[in-house]
């Protein structure tokens, strides 16, 4: 039985390995097998990041390279920002954050998965802030659960600003 078994997987292995390179053609009203080239060296696809998904705690791992590239962002006196993070609370990790005297937050946000079925899925927190101080300010924040002690190798984020006038 096994024999047999075995046999017939040999058999439908080799028929899918030659399925697409054997063609038939007519010539002057003969059938032909034509043998079709397959490509030997096809052109490589290009990679597009945006079509790759990582899990949020590769997203959050990412900020800190992003972090050290950013230009700082100009702000007048009184003009609002945004700050958004992703965030699971579910498994204890949040955003603790802090702003320098010249930036108040002013909302405070955690918008979660748009499907409340998702038990443990991630959202987005998203910070408001206002300039109300001239110079260099910044928001930054430690993405760590809270009882465990502080290490250096926590995530953390930091976004700078220039206050003007």
């Amino acid at each position: 039985m096994n024999k047999l078994l075995t046999g017939i997987f040999i058999i439908l292995v080799g028929a899918a390995s030659l399925s697409g390179c054997i063609g038939t053609d007519t010539i002057e009203g003969k059938k032909q097998d034509v043998i079709i080239p397959l490509p030997t060296n096809p052109e490589p696809m290009e990679s597009n990041e945006s079509d790759i998904s990582y899990s949020y705690e590769e997203e959050i791992t990412m900020l800190q390279d992003k972090t050290n590239r950013t230009i700082p962002e100009e702000l007048k006196i009184g003009q609002p920002t945004q700050i958004s993070l992703k965030e699971n609370p579910t498994t204890g990790y949040s955003w603790n954050v802090t702003v320098t005297d010249g930036l108040v937050i002013i909302d405070d946000t955690f918008v979660g998965p748009d499907n409340k079925r998702l038990v443990g899925a991630g959202g987005t927190h998203i910070w408001t802030l206002k300039a109300t101080g001239v110079g260099n300010q910044s928001f930054s924040g430690v993405y760590r659960r809270s009882w465990e002690p502080a290490d250096d190798s926590d995530t953390r984020y930091v976004k700078e600003f220039i206050v003007l006038q």
